[in-house]
């Protein structure tokens, strides 16, 4: 059974100036440290970190309610697909995501199901 459905857009070029602006001081509330490690290898790792972040909320919205952003990590799994370690979430719910870019936009989705 569904309980709850997010969606969140991340503008990343304007990701990307916050990071600058704000660097450690904003990277270090936002995400972990595997994270970091993962995106900072890539070429464009705003579009990377954005996508999380977008992830992130959208897990919130879903949820209906606010949670630590750094306590949650968005991984992939062996097929490359997205996922969550979301310790504070609670058990007996399931956590669907999926992470989408497009041009300057990253958007992801969680839907959260009761099992």
């Amino acid at each position: 059974m569904i309980y709850g459905i997010g969606i969140d857009v991340v503008d990343v070029e304007r990701f990307g100036s916050a990071l600058k602006r704000w660097g450690p001081r904003l990277t270090s509330r936002l995400f972990t440290q595997g994270e970091l490690d993962y995106c900072m290898g890539h070429r464009r790792p705003e579009r990377h970190l954005a996508a999380r972040f977008a992830a992130k909320v959208s897990l919130a919205k879903a949820l209906g309610r606010s949670l630590s952003y750094a306590g949650v990590e968005v991984m992939r799994d062996r097929e490359g697909r997205p996922s969550f370690n979301a310790p504070g979430v609670g058990s007996g719910l399931r956590l669907n995501l999926s992470i989408s870019h497009e041009g300057t936009l990253s958007i992801a989705q969680t839907i959260v199901e009761k099992v």
